[in-house]
């Protein structure tokens, strides 16, 4: 099955190719391509991973051809305009004042989360300050206000600054690039370099700065630098033996793991609503008095033998409904990412800072879901995006009438 599959997607990748269906991040070629490096990838691991199970195989065979199918339905229904080359490599307009004030408040509020953190974490034993600082990250419950913002608001100062490039001067944008650094070493999370890394080659090849060649040049050396990342990380845990961990398990552990590990996963028989799924929501639901259960993002271990806990993107969607809701929610997932990849090659503003975000969640799909278990950190990503990108922001009272 697995041979077959890989045929098929192959047929696919040329097709779109050759028939011009988009480009490389294309919302159909980013599926394709990346299950299909997947299960290609997975047959030369020898026996460092178990094989992949029948549910993997059965979800992906679901997931893809509708997600790409409702994509492309989606981008070629929807009004284009006559040149689309030109319309994505036009500046996005956007309010200089308005951004730089948000600038000047992101670069004082960076330093400042990362020193709360330190200031907790340094109350420790400081030889191994960079384990305790990925254990607060993960298990504390501080809440540092407005400071919290810092991650999300440097992600969103790197997109526009990007597609606003060379308007945006050298020193600025990296001045940014080191915030967002900063900011991942306070969570110690390499979410933030992969998305810091993609949105910038995305974009660069988008406007014509950059080739494919050049993308995976660049794509080797982050690789190196996430593998040096985790290293250092892993040197200042407990468990000392991690230290040896060789190129090709770190391969094995964070990008071959997660469809193997998804062969483990059950259907959930909790009687609540999509309770992994709609996770955030019930969330809220819980802080406003409801009694309701809330799973939590952080999920349990597993054996595959390497140890893992992320479980690719169908996850959430089969244990709450089964194989129907791999379907169901490829359709969804194919319908927001046709639509923004069309206000993409529209020139539209918001849509080329959106498609940035959402092609970087495609690309993890892989790895983990990032639009529903991540619904608070889509919201305020749009939410900045759109202040951000408003050239005026006026404010009008009606006087009374007597």
């Amino acid at each position: 099955m697995e041979i077959a599959i890989l045929i098929i997607f192959a047929i696919m990748l040329i097709a779109f190719r050759v028939y011009k269906i988009g480009d490389y991040f294309s919302p159909w070629f980013i599926t394709v391509g990346i299950w299909f490096v997947m299960i290609f990838a997975m047959q030369f691991q020898g026996d460092l991973l178990y094989p992949l199970s029948e549910q993997f195989l059965v979800c992906v065979s679901l997931w893809v051809p509708v997600l790409c199918i409702s994509s492309i339905l989606t981008y070629y229904l929807l009004p284009g305009v006559k040149d689309e080359n030109a319309a994505v490599m036009s500046d996005v307009p956007l309010s200089d004042k308005l951004f730089n004030i948000i600038y000047v408040v992101s670069m004082i509020i960076t330093p400042m989360y990362l020193y709360q953190i330190l200031k907790v974490v340094m109350m420790f034993d400081t030889t191994d300050m960079l384990y305790n600082i990925r254990i607060l990250s993960i298990y504390g419950d501080e809440n540092y206000g407005f400071l919290n913002y810092s991650y999300i608001l440097n992600q969103v100062l790197l997109v526009i600054a990007l597609w606003r490039y060379p308007h945006i001067p050298k020193w600025q944008i990296i001045t940014i690039y080191l915030a967002i650094l900063l900011s991942c070493f306070a969570i110690m999370e390499k979410g933030g370099l992969f998305f810091a890394f993609f949105t910038t080659i995305f974009v660069l090849f988008e406007r014509g700065y950059i080739k494919l060649r050049s993308i995976i040049i660049w794509a080797f050396v982050i690789f190196i630098l996430f593998f040096l990342f985790n290293f250092i990380r892993e040197a200042q845990s407990d468990d000392k033996s991690d230290t040896t961990m060789t190129i090709l398990e770190f391969v094995s552990m964070y990008i071959l793991s997660p469809p193997v590990a998804f062969g483990m996963v059950d259907i959930d028989v909790s009687q609540q609503f999509g309770s992994h799924t709609f996770q955030t929501i019930y969330l809220f639901l819980q802080r406003f008095g409801y009694d309701v259960e809330v799973n939590t993002k952080l999920q349990d271990f597993v054996f595959v033998p390497i140890s893992t806990n992320v479980y690719t993107v169908f996850q959430p969607f089969y244990q709450d409904f089964g194989y129907p809701g791999i379907p169901f929610f490829a359709l969804v997932y194919g319908l927001i990412s046709g639509w923004a990849y069309r206000q993409l090659r529209n020139g539209n503003g918001i849509g080329k800072c959106l498609y940035a975000y959402i092609a970087q969640v495609l690309v993890l799909q892989f790895y983990q879901e990032n639009i529903m278990l991540s619904l608070v950190a889509v919201v305020q990503f749009v939410f900045f995006v759109v202040i951000m990108l408003q050239q005026k922001i006026t404010f009008s009272f009606q006087k009374k009438r007597k």
